[in-house]
């Protein structure tokens, strides 16, 4: 399990991340969502101890972050670092030798679809992927993502989210940021939603949008048809009783579930105010 409590990391006078808390476990997606400086990637590079907290701590199993934390985790920043000079199979293989590892390079290659052509002559999405590639060489246990998908065409943003998702299924801990909601909507677990450093909300996807769902009831009433809409499923039942009890009759009853970006929205206007 990756552990965070009460994570703080200052620039200055400036607070990147205040109090950050959340935690992971094998099989589980994680997805940071918020604007431009909220302080998602300076989360994740203190999760991948790329940067040093200023307080609170992250345990990796039980134990605190050391030298030996990196071998089980696969970083990805939000910008590729690649070598446009080197064939994708030879940039794989100069990554194996450093991390030590005998990788199953082209069975990588294969799984994300990738030619082993010059990475200089590779479209975007490809070089995404090839930096994803770097990420999975030595099988680590935690995979930790900045923007995984930004500004990716939606056919490349659907295999690497569907990657992701299988990569979920073989028991690793995933943690992403992202912009695009379709995306975290379609493979995370768990959010955390973040704005000027502080926590919005952390918890379970399906609880969050459980707690923005909303039922429509169209009823008729002494011959008049009539609707309401209700937030809370206790409220929903009292009130189909109440229209029954009262001689009324209950035509249509409409769950509407909100789609995460209208939740996410709500969620900052609210902290706006």
């Amino acid at each position: 399990m990756l552990e965070v409590r009460n994570l703080v990391k200052r620039y200055g006078n400036f607070e990147a991340v205040r109090g950050i808390s959340f935690s992971v476990k094998k099989g589980e997606v994680l997805g940071l969502i918020g604007e431009n400086g909220a302080g998602k990637s300076t989360t994740l590079k203190i999760l991948a101890g790329l940067i040093k907290p200023d307080g609170g701590e992250v345990k990796y199993f039980g134990r605190d972050f050391g030298e030996d934390t990196k071998r089980i985790i696969g970083y990805l920043p939000e910008i590729d670092a690649l070598y446009d000079n080197m064939t994708v199979s030879e940039y794989l293989n100069l990554f194996a030798e450093i991390y030590g590892v005998r990788a199953n390079i082209d069975g990588l290659l294969k799984r994300l679809n990738l030619p082993d052509k010059y990475i200089a002559e590779l479209s975007k999405g490809m070089k995404r992927k090839v930096s994803i590639a770097r990420t999975l060489l030595h099988d680590p246990d935690v995979l930790i993502y900045d923007e995984p998908t930004g500004g990716l065409d939606p056919t490349t943003s659907l295999s690497i989210a569907e990657l992701m998702r299988e990569l979920a299924e073989r028991r690793k801990i995933i943690v992403f940021s992202a912009h695009n909601m379709y995306y975290v909507e379609r493979i995370a677990d768990k959010v955390v939603v973040m704005k000027g450093g502080e926590v919005l909300y952390s918890g379970s996807l399906g609880e969050l949008i459980g707690q923005n769902t909303t039922y429509r009831v169209d009823y008729s009433f002494n011959g008049r048809r009539e609707s309401v809409e209700l937030s809370e499923i206790d409220e929903l039942l009292e009130f189909v009783e109440k229209v029954k009890e009262q001689g009324g009759k209950v035509l249509e009853i409409e769950r509407e579930v909100p789609r995460l970006e209208n939740v996410y929205f709500n969620l900052i206007r609210r902290k706006g105010n």
